[in-house]
């Protein structure tokens, strides 16, 4: 069983060890840089698969703007030609020259239509689809990086709390025994003392405590783990 001086001490272990899991928690934070990079990359497809689409319906666009604009003009040119105000033959053979020529830039526009049509829709649907992947893990982001200002506050909080706490627990325990203690926690990553655990080892390193040491425990005596060095804290029914 131990000492009431070292139940004291392991009582303040307890609020050192919770300082120390707070810290490591505070440190592993997740604010969202997965998904950030993850955005990142996806704007990178955005702006390749995104602008392909986008220019192919520009094109697309422009061909049938031009489209419209040859059969504007063919309709002002057949009004032209059947309305009584062409006077010589002359004027009737360059008139059915800029017909064929139109005719057939609008054939090449057709063909290269029809291709756009083809192209166009897959295209899009490839860029609204990184789009809409884009606004889920923007959306994802947002709520990972409130839930960590909500699990910051948190930590913060209960970091208040057992600092608070300390004052209180560290009356009772000797200066020398204090001091052994806060060198070991020092060199131990903030981590003083282990307890015992039902089958005698230690319950940080798992290192098995010798008969003799253990015995020491029992006869509440300082005993010190041979492997991290730790205080060790014993009582019986320990779980």
């Amino acid at each position: 069983m131990a000492s009431a001086e070292i139940q004291r001490l392991w009582k303040l272990s307890q609020i050192d060890s919770g300082l120390v899991e707070i810290r490591l928690r505070a440190a592993s934070l997740d604010i969202g840089k997965k998904i950030a990079a993850e955005i990142v990359e996806l704007q990178k497809q955005d702006a390749e698969v995104g602008g392909k689409a986008k220019k192919l319906q520009a094109d697309l666009t422009d061909l049938e703007l031009s489209q419209k604009g040859i059969d504007e003009k063919l309709k002002r040119i057949d009004k032209q030609m059947y309305g009584g105000t062409l006077v010589n033959s002359r004027e009737v053979e360059n008139l059915q020259k800029e017909i064929a020529a139109l005719k057939r830039q609008r054939d090449t526009n057709d063909e290269k239509i029809l291709e756009l049509w083809e192209v166009v829709p897959p295209a899009k649907a490839a860029a609204d689809k990184i789009e809409q992947a884009i606004a889920a893990k923007t959306k994802a982001l947002a709520d990972r990086r409130k839930a960590a200002v909500a699990e910051k506050a948190a930590l913060e909080a209960e970091f208040a709390r057992l600092t608070k706490l300390r004052p209180d627990a560290l009356r009772g325990i000797t200066p020398g025994l204090m001091s052994r203690y806060d060198g070991i926690r020092n060199r131990m990553d903030g981590v003083g003392m282990a307890d015992v655990t039902r089958t005698n080892s230690c319950g940080v390193c798992g290192t098995i405590i010798p008969e003799r040491a253990f015995q020491n425990l029992i006869d509440e005596k300082v005993v010190t783990c041979e492997s991290c060095h730790r205080i060790l804290y014993y009582t019986e029914g320990l779980v």
